[in-house]
């Protein structure tokens, strides 16, 4: 039997050779894919967690332990963080830092000095971290009690502390004062080492939240365990080595991350304390298993739809095989020969293509996977592949061989039972059986049921079982979908044939041709002969436009999510309200062409949290990221012009760009002995956020003071100095306006006491050192005055109060303004325990309010509150209610929503209901709000950059020592991120590779149906010949019917693809945590890309139909063989 299976391959060779290649093709392809799918994973995981998930990865431990319990606190936290990281390798590292000091109030600026004090501490850094920029390093001597120590860079810069400085700082908890002396200046050598994590500054030298710390201030090791400084907390990082890690060890580590931390902290016993342990390790593993799921599901997806082509692929290529051997099998089975028997010889032949492919498949998947990569995206994201076959894929080769081989068994397994042999052949119908019964029908209906179920989702939220615990599922809808989809469309291509047919007949015969009259009736009469290389042409088509389309709209939506989460080229977040000169430094950062303060909150809507945004729409008009589609193909300007507010001039004094600084000259007049009193002024930007900064302290004996408020230092930042040769200290860029004056002092005790205060100068200082003086009389003549106190600390009384101008003096002395105000003192020997106080305002007028606040709100919004575009809805703003009309309704608003919200493994994922979002104009918003006397800052701002310079801005802002890096957000560098990250950036792009073995393996088979048809109508060309047609029709003749038949397939497939594309590619496009992206996935279909496809499938089957017509035969030699026959 043996002889009579290779007998019979040699006779057929060419048909089995091509039968080999897409038996080869199709396993090394899938058992590629699966390789791919293993490693990148794996490699991606480790990437992840020893890179930029390394903080969120580490276990970190804190506690105040006593000197006689560290060495069981260290093996303590040892042995914790072994059972933390599942017995992975691990790192621990150690910082003790002391208690909390206060600073010099010298180092601090005047204004400051009767807040908070700031706030140092010391710790025994790691030498092996830091760099010594000038001195030298801190020994554990103590000359005269004094303790040395180093301070870091940024801080010795803010505070202008320099080597030798000797600080005496009091300690927080008991006011003892300690002396230091500062030996060296030191940098860390990496703010992204991981030990950093161990300091609450970063490494950066200072924090600030509710008061400013710098620090720490490096000692010598033996000082802390020398009792020179106080105890504080330490400190402990756990770290793994996830080297080798791989995915199928996430669920063992995820469990033991969530019971290690909780048992260390419950172990009291070796701290002899109560500490804390925690990791966002668990957290980050759930989110590192959706993205598996999204990644292994993406690469389902082609596979399954490539599995269906290579099916029909070898189905062809076994069918057409089949029919070559009907004479053969016919004359066997008349013979004698079973079914049984001539299956058994269909299956041993199909081995001999199966294990070729077995064993060569894996071996290829290595070379090939290695190629792939460094041809693809992932070669710049220093992704490193394990390229080793696994067990799994050899598996998967040997099952995809199997599948391979029962395709071709498939076509002697349909075979009769025995009982009857025709060696007849018979005319074929217009449609397969299976179509005229209605399958295609019900396959369409299969499709459209999994089209529905693809869509419900997206009304939930979330997909592949997002919710569930562990990461979730792989969905079978989700991959299954496409495919149905595809093989729906390509099978009622079939009842186009028909018709088609008959068109042919009828323009053949009323043409004068041969070749066209022979074709179009060929065709006619046989529609379904060459059914089977053009539904291949279909589907290659078909699939490659789906693969190029969700590969170019997965990018593209990547963009689109950066353009929606950042709202802006560069976006400053601040943990307060900012600074009255944040928005002119901002403007004044090199590369920043327009700054939008913003104010965000968030407000109840029917139990749901709903964000409003009160924006400088001004300003955002031209840098607002909003993609048109989301507001109705209209344009950011578009949407934000209208809510502008009328442009008008400001009240208060101007301060025109370069003002370096602003005085006022006062005199209080009070009575003998009076205490100092403090002077406030209050300037107010173009958005009309009042900032509110102390001037000084005037004393209260009658006698004329100048006090100045220094505009260069407000705008060159905390730490910089606002000399005229300092960058950033030039003055005011002309944003600001004065629009108020506060005195605040006590009340003598006594009867009523009539007091005075005189308003004398204003005077201003330009760039260039120019003064210019205003005369009070005028420029306060408008302004309103009021003077109130407390009375029993109550501030509830309203001291009667007298302004006026007056004239101006002799020698060109201004026209000043007094105020006169009576106030009320304690009664002589009463017994109070308040200190009474007034305070005198000068106000200028506020702008006139607007009559209407046009608002943006989202879809989501509006049916939240069940309102209509034009009416009036409450919201809350400053504790106070303002009432918006909906001038504009947008499907969505950029950094709002759960769209806006990155997935982050230190912070919770779950978030209150949406209840959509609301824009108004921050200006317009606050002159409603001037008369409630109250204002909305801005807490954010949205920085338009010069093109090509977002980065440059973004380093710029993150240099300043008074910013945190984390508070900028860089749409370049979140589009970086997303469109790196190797769980995304690899299966999309093994689509276009999956793509380009789709076309190879429609060329292999259209090749072999075209040569297939060619050999079966041998008999035909023959007679033709001996007829005396001419080669060159004949020629002609193939030329035109294949040529028709690939036309015809790249046509439907262009068309199927495309219609394909629009439908599915928006439903399975996701993101890295499962869930539809926002705004939603808009379908990419790159013309280029799309042409070189169809170039692709075409070229080989051009090539074969060309040489099968320009090949010569001899029409005796056929004919006799015939008559063999």
């Amino acid at each position: 039997m043996t002889g009579f299976v290779f007998l019979r391959v040699r006779a057929h060779r060419l048909l089995l050779a091509a039968a080999l290649l897409a038996v080869l093709l199709t396993t090394t392809v899938l058992a590629t894919l699966a390789a791919f799918s293993s490693s990148i994973g794996d490699a991606a995981l480790q990437a992840g967690l020893q890179g930029r998930s390394a903080p969120a990865a580490s276990l970190r431990v804190t506690g105040q332990v006593a000197d006689e319990k560290r060495a069981s606190a260290d093996e303590a936290v040892r042995d914790g963080a072994r059972k933390t990281f599942d017995g992975l390798p691990v790192t621990v590292r150690r910082l003790e830092h002391s208690g909390s000091y206060a600073l010099p109030r010298a180092l601090q600026p005047p204004a400051a000095r009767k807040g908070d004090p700031d706030l140092t501490l010391f710790a025994a850094l790691d030498r092996s971290r830091l760099s010594l920029v000038r001195g030298a390093w801190p020994t554990a001597a103590r000359t005269g009690g004094v303790v040395e120590a180093a301070i870091p860079e940024e801080a010795a810069r803010r505070l202008r502390i320099t080597p030798g400085t000797v600080l005496t700082l009091d300690d927080r908890l008991d006011g003892k004062p300690l002396k230091t002396r500062i030996t060296g200046v030191y940098r860390p050598v990496d703010t992204a080492d991981l030990y950093w994590q161990l300091d609450r500054a970063g490494g950066r030298g200072v924090r600030t939240v509710a008061f400013t710390t710098y620090g720490p201030l490096h000692v010598d090791p033996a000082v802390p365990a020398s009792g020179a400084i106080s105890v504080g907390d330490t400190s402990w990082l756990g770290t793994a080595d996830f080297t080798g890690f791989t995915t199928d060890r996430m669920d063992a580590l995820r469990s033991s991350a969530t019971e290690g931390p909780n048992e260390l902290a419950a172990a009291t016993e070796p701290f002899g304390t109560t500490i804390s342990a925690a990791t966002a390790l668990p957290t980050l593993l759930e989110q590192t298993q959706r993205a598996l799921v999204v990644s292994r599901s993406t690469l389902l997806i082609v596979a399954v739809q490539l599995v269906l082509l290579a099916a029909y692929a070898l189905l062809l290529v076994a069918r057409l095989l089949s029919t070559e051997r009907s004479g053969e099998t016919a004359l066997l089975r008349a013979r004698g020969a079973s079914r049984r028997r001539i299956t058994g010889l269909a299956a041993a032949e199909a081995l001999l293509l199966a294990l070729p492919a077995a064993i060569a498949a894996p071996l290829l998947t290595g070379p090939l996977t290695r190629l792939f990569t460094e041809r693809s995206a992932l070669s710049s994201l220093g992704v490193r592949l394990d390229t080793t076959p696994s067990l799994q894929v050899w598996l998967a080769a040997a099952a995809v061989a199997l599948c391979c081989a029962a395709a071709v068994v498939a076509p002697a397994l349909a075979a009769g039972d025995g009982s009857a042999v025709s060696l007849r052949k018979t005319r074929s119908g217009t449609l397969p059986a299976p179509v005229r019964a209605g399958a295609d029908i019900g396959l369409l209906a299969v499709a459209a049921v999994a089209y529905w179920q693809l869509q419900r989702p997206a009304a939930a939220g979330a997909t592949l079982g997002a919710d569930e615990a562990g990461g979730g599922s792989i969905d079978p809808v989700l991959v299954a979908a496409p495919a149905l989809a595809l093989l729906a469309g390509t099978v009622l291509t079939l009842r186009l044939l028909p018709p088609a047919a008959k068109l042919a007949e009828r323009r053949a015969a009323r043409g004068r041709g041969l070749s066209a009259a022979l074709a179009g009736w060929q065709f006619s009469r046989r529609p379904l002969r060459g059914a089977g290389p053009v539904l291949l042409l279909v589907l290659a088509v078909a699939m490659g436009m789906l693969a190029i389309g969700q590969s170019n709209s997965w990018e593209r939506s990547q963009r689109d999510q950066a353009d929606f989460q950042a709202g802006a080229a560069v976006r400053v977040l601040a943990a307060g309200p900012g600074e009255p000169t944040q928005t002119e430094r901002l403007a004044a950062v090199p590369g920043v062409s327009a700054v939008a303060p913003v104010h965000r909150a968030t407000t109840d809507v029917a139990g749901k949290n709903a964000t409003v945004l009160a924006v400088d729409t001004r300003q955002a008009a031209g840098g607002l990221l909003l993609r048109p589609d989301l507001a109705g193909s209209a344009s950011a300007a578009a949407v934000l012009t209208p809510l502008a507010p009328e442009a008008g001039a400001r009240p208060g004094v101007p301060l025109p760009a370069g003002t370096r600084t602003v005085s006022v000259d006062l005199r209080n007049i009070t009575s003998a002995g009076a205490p100092t009193s403090q002077v406030t002024v209050t300037l107010e930007d173009p958005n009309g956020i009042p900032y509110r900064q102390l001037l000084g302290l005037l004393p209260s004996d009658g006698r004329t003071h100048r006090l100045t408020l220094d505009l260069g230092a407000l705008t060159a930042g905390p730490g910089t100095a606002s000399g005229p040769d300092e960058k950033g200290g030039k003055g005011s860029t002309g944003l600001l306006t004065l629009t108020g004056l506060e005195l605040v002092g006590q009340v003598d005790d006594g009867k009523d006491h009539a007091q005075t205060l005189h308003v004398e100068r204003f005077t201003t200082v330009g760039a260039n050192g120019a003064e210019r003086t205003h005369a009070p009389g005028q420029l306060l003549a408008g302004w309103a005055y009021a003077a109130e106190q407390t009375l029993d600390g109550d501030p509830a009384y309203v001291a009667p109060a007298t302004g006026r101008p007056g004239s101006a003096g002799t020698g060109g002395r201004p026209a000043p303004y007094s105020v006169a105000y009576t106030v009320k003192g304690q009664a002589t020997g009463a017994t109070s325990w308040h200190t009474e106080e007034y305070t005198v305002q000068l106000t200028a007028p506020g702008p006139k309010p607007p009559a209407r606040l046009p608002a943006v709100v989202t879809e989501t919004y509006l049916a939240a509150t069940g309102a209509k575009p034009g009416d009036r809805v409450e919201i809350t703003l400053a504790g106070k209610p303002v009432g918006v009309t909906v001038e504009r309704v947008v499907k969505e608003l950029p950094t709002t929503g759960p769209g806006a919200q990155v997935a982050s493994a230190t912070t919770p994922t779950a978030t209150p209901e949406d209840g959509g979002a609301l824009l108004v104009d921050l200006a317009s918003v606050n002159r409603y709000l001037a008369t409630e006397e109250t204002s909305v800052p801005a807490t954010e701002w949205w920085l338009t950059a010069a093109p090509g310079r977002s980065d440059e801005v973004a380093a710029a802002l993150r240099a300043r020592p008074s910013t945190d890096p984390e508070q900028i957000l860089v749409r370049d560098e979140t589009a970086a991120d997303l469109l790196g990250d190797p769980l995304g950036a690899g299966p999309n792009a093994a689509l276009m590779a999956v793509a380009a073995a789709a076309a190879a393996l429609a060329a292999v088979g259209f090749a072999v149906g075209s040569a297939g048809s060619m050999r079966e109508r041998s008999a035909e060309f023959g007679v033709l010949r001996a007829l005396g047609t001419p080669q060159r029709r004949l020629a002609r003749l193939i030329a035109a019917e294949q040529g028709v038949l690939i036309t015809v397939g790249l046509l439907v497939g262009v068309g199927l693809g495309t219609v394909l594309a629009r439908a599915v590619v928006p439903l399975v496009v996701l993101t890295g945590q499962a869930a539809r992206p926002v705004p939603p996935a808009l379908v990419e279909l790159p013309l280029g890309q799309v042409t070189l496809l169809v170039a692709g499938v075409a070229v080989l089957p051009l090539a074969i139909v060309a040489s099968i017509a320009l090949r010569r035969t001899d029409p005796v030699v056929t004919l006799r063989h015939q008559g063999e026959h």
